[in-house]
């Protein structure tokens, strides 16, 4: 299966609130939130030929923290967020990765150390609801 990754831009706002609401009920991002990521930020999609995940990103001259990365609910389960990542680390060969993800989310921690990230710390009461926040870093492949 060939899929199509590409960078997202400020037309895609609209799509990726509606991705948001569905990805993160109750938690998703505003509208502000998303411009502001854009416009100062980079995000892409990953499909075939519609976007199945999406990643919200921030990049340095140094390293690429992962802000979002979630796939659509009708198509989790079929690899399509470790393609991303793998797309990802391709377009930032050079760069360390960091990420934070809620301990409870056991699916994408094992998902992130199957991809070469290790834990760094833990953040307890990390999130609003309460939950702790997991620290991974990926060093980039030499």
């Amino acid at each position: 299966m060939s899929l199509s990754f590409r960078r997202l831009g400020e037309q895609d706002l609209t799509q990726i609130l509606e991705w948001e609401h569905f990805c993160f009920p109750s938690e998703e991002w505003t509208e502000k939130m998303i411009q502001t990521h854009l416009e100062f930020h980079v995000a892409f999609g990953i499909g075939n030929p519609e976007t199945q995940c999406y990643a919200l990103v921030c990049e340095t001259p140094w390293e690429i923290e992962i802000f979002r990365i979630a796939t659509l609910p009708k198509f989790r389960k079929q690899g399509f967020a470790k393609q991303m990542l793998e797309n990802l680390f391709l377009e930032f060969p050079k760069k360390e990765f960091f990420l934070e993800v809620k301990e409870s989310n056991e699916a994408a921690i094992k998902l992130y150390l199957s991809a070469g990230f290790l834990e760094l710390e833990r953040r307890k009461k990390y999130y609003p609801d309460g939950s702790t926040a997991v620290l991974m870093k990926r060093n980039p492949i030499e």
